[in-house]
């Protein structure tokens, strides 16, 4: 065979390659559409606005690495804090995710964003969110050795303030009691007794809007649970309703970018676990039992 012949026969097999390529995306772009269309109205409305609520939570998140300096991100070991410029490139991977993330809704509302069209910018977005991963990750090992720990010096473009702590500066006095000790059996009982009954209701099959309705208890007591060390965070380091611990309050004093986005961790994920509560509580409400169980049975087949 000649060579000519050879490139000719690579270049089809490289184009039938790509055919192919394309025409799983776009099969599964309409098998995707057609689940989206199966669900009822209220399923729809419920799905976007959880999506939207995540997103927005990642978009704080990172915001609140760039203006305290300090971006806690869970690892396989635990929490660990990205510091300095490193918190900034991290922020950018997850504002870049958000991105990625945020196409899905622009695909369900947006009719002018085809599938095709989100697929390419939602393919652009992971590519730059993992770069940026990638970059922050080596960053944060470089940050600590030698002439590399200047990386972690910055100390945010502002570590001292509170705007992002909202409401806690002007309600915590409110706030306070849900942080009280005697509370935290009541969360946890809540969140125990919730998620028993409604593994049990969706188990059963019958009653999957009270199983809803339970999963959103647990949920609400989860994100109270979360409040209430928010609100213990902010005034044990303030040293406010005679709350005193000398180290929160030193922690605050020399770093306290790193106090802040600790305590905004903890408001966020408050914020985030109620509004999902509220969610669920709302679809346990709206949402028809039939569509529901319709729902439970395409996720068991």
């Amino acid at each position: 065979m000649s060579r000519s012949k050879k490139r000719r026969r690579q270049l089809r097999e490289i184009a039938k390659a790509q055919a192919e390529r394309r025409g799983k995306g776009v099969a599964r772009a309409l098998a995707w559409q057609s689940d989206w269309e199966a669900l009822a109205p209220e399923q729809r409305f419920l799905n976007s606005c959880g999506l939207a609520l995540v997103l927005g939570c990642m978009v704080l998140h990172g915001l609140g690495g760039v203006v305290y300096g300090h971006l806690p991100v869970f690892l396989l070991e635990g929490f660990e804090d990205l510091p300095g410029w490193v918190a900034v490139w991290g922020a950018a991977s997850l504002w870049c995710l958000a991105a990625a993330w945020a196409t899905y809704l622009a695909g369900r509302h947006l009719p002018a964003w085809g599938p095709q069209r989100c697929a390419r910018w939602r393919l652009r977005a992971y590519l730059a969110s993992g770069t940026l991963a990638g970059i922050s990750l080596l960053l944060w090992l470089l940050s600590t050795p030698g002439m590399w720990g200047a990386l972690g010096v910055w100390p945010g473009a502002a570590p001292r303030s509170e705007w992002l702590l909202a409401p806690l500066p002007w309600a915590w006095p409110w706030v306070l009691p849900v942080a009280s000790d005697g509370l935290q059996p009541w969360w946890l009982g809540s969140v125990g007794l919730g998620i028993s009954l409604g593994l049990w209701f969706f188990g059963a099959g019958k009653r999957p809007r009270a199983g809803l309705a339970c999963m959103g208890v647990a949920v609400l007591a989860v994100g109270m649970w979360a409040l209430g060390g928010a609100v213990y965070h902010y005034v044990a380091g303030r040293g406010l309703a005679g709350v005193v611990e000398e180290v929160a309050a030193l922690n605050l004093q020399s770093h306290p970018g790193q106090r802040n986005a600790d305590t905004f961790l903890w408001l966020l994920c408050s914020w985030f676990l109620l509004a999902l509560g509220a969610l669920l509580m709302a679809g346990a409400l709206h949402i028809p039992s039939a569509a529901l169980q319709r729902s439970q049975q395409n996720l068991r087949h």
